[in-house]
């Protein structure tokens, strides 16, 4: 689904996320659609984070991401995060040991993330509590 530009988003911006409408995405997992929205509620909870990174897929391709988060979690040793891209305009799986250059973006302030894996570490032993049983496959 794509997610629309509204008129009082800055053109400046047009790459991230900040300025947006909640974003409806359809969930292949949990067979439902649901609903982000940018901004943490809940400073525990990694859903509504916003996130910027370089990423390098499985077939060793750099690209450049911004993501808002839903989901973190592990699959045995691995950290994941997930939330809707928008560069694929989708939700999608990112395998935390394949991110670099962090930076979380909150409001209009930009956090550079010095140890990723304790970063994501704290959210997904957060969630994995409340949600014991769930897997978060990776797909990027």
């Amino acid at each position: 689904m794509a997610v629309r530009q509204t008129e009082s988003t800055p053109d400046t911006a047009g790459w991230r996320l900040a300025v947006r409408e909640p974003i409806r995405a359809y969930d292949e997992y949990s067979d439902r659609e649901i609903e982000l929205h940018i901004g943490q509620g809940n400073p525990n909870s990694i859903n509504g984070l916003l996130i910027d990174f370089r990423y390098v897929n499985r077939d060793r391709e750099v690209s450049r991401r911004s993501v808002l988060c839903w989901q973190c979690g592990r699959d045995g040793d691995r950290l994941y995060v997930r939330g809707y891209c928008a560069f694929r305009e989708e939700l999608r799986t990112f395998r935390i040991d394949r991110m670099s250059d962090v930076i979380a973006i909150r409001g209009e302030h930009e956090f550079p993330v010095e140890d990723i894996t304790a970063f994501f570490a704290a959210f997904a032993a957060r969630q994995t509590r409340q949600r014991s049983n769930s897997r978060i496959e990776a797909q990027d």
